[in-house]
């Protein structure tokens, strides 16, 4: 009987030292999916991620009873993915319920009449499911309705980022969660065209869809290949990439080398 005695009191202190543990430093935890950065922490689950700047992000999974063990916290990404997927039928039941229908050129119109440029943006933080999203106004879609400043007659697209009517250039600048578009002011309408699929110019500058006017390239002597895929142009001074010169270091990756070879044929 004391032995039995002294076995309960060796496992309740063996216990509440862990538990104590478990508030001062974070103990790893497997589940059945093998995710990672798992933990008993302050009497319960967590998964744990530090970001680059060295900060700890925590989000509770499970209590008590999983903590002990007793209860399986279950795979926490694959309800992540779960939760994105019936986001992303909820956003596609919205957009059906509106009706959208190509006018032309990446332009929309929905049953009331919205003007909206598509894109495909993600959802989620895994960014794996992707939703069909409408920019119904200028800006980061929080500015003028696009109805009230573009010309639909004369709208056209002229590569993947910029696009002009009878009265403005505009430029779409795409971002991870949604771009924005807005009238590029820069520009000369009366001169402005595209160069392949990232670039365009005027009778006075060059421009790239990220930067804008590229001040650092020889306007005379900038070429780009209409039939490569990728942002890759050349000057008198040599290569750039998207608005960036190319520097020794890229020449290492195979990729960089091709589109070099493309531009000098």
């Amino acid at each position: 009987m004391k032995l039995l005695k002294f076995i309960f009191v060796v496992v309740i202190l063996l216990a509440c030292i862990f538990c104590l543990i478990s508030f001062l430093k974070p103990i790893p935890y497997s589940n059945s999916c093998g995710e990672d950065n798992l933990y008993r922490y302050r009497m319960g689950i967590y998964q744990i991620d530090t970001n680059i700047i060295k900060e700890k992000k925590l989000k509770k999974l499970g209590g008590l009873l999983s903590f002990a063990g007793i209860q399986d916290i279950g795979c926490p990404n694959e309800k992540d993915r779960q939760r994105d997927k019936m986001l992303a039928q909820a956003i596609d039941s919205t957009n059906r319920s509106l009706k959208w229908r190509l006018l032309k050129d990446d332009l929309w119109i929905n049953k009331n009449g919205d003007i909206g440029l598509k894109e495909m943006i993600p959802v989620g933080n895994e960014g794996i499911t992707f939703v069909d999203s409408y920019l119904t106004r200028m800006g980061f879609n929080t500015e003028e309705p696009l109805h009230a400043i573009i010309d639909t007659s004369t709208f056209q697209k002229l590569n993947s980022a910029f696009y002009k009517d009878k009265k403005h250039i505009y430029r779409y600048y795409a971002m991870a969660y949604g771009g924005s578009f807005s009238t590029f002011e820069e520009a000369d309408q009366a001169t402005f065209v595209a160069l392949g699929d990232c670039y365009a110019k005027d009778k006075r500058h060059i421009y790239e869809n990220r930067q804008g006017i590229l001040d650092h390239v020889d306007y005379k002597t900038f070429k780009v290949k209409s039939t490569m895929s990728g942002c890759f142009a050349k000057d008198k001074d040599g290569y750039l990439s998207w608005g960036d010169r190319i520097t020794e270091e890229d020449l290492n990756d195979e990729y960089v080398k091709q589109a070099i070879s493309e531009l000098d044929k």
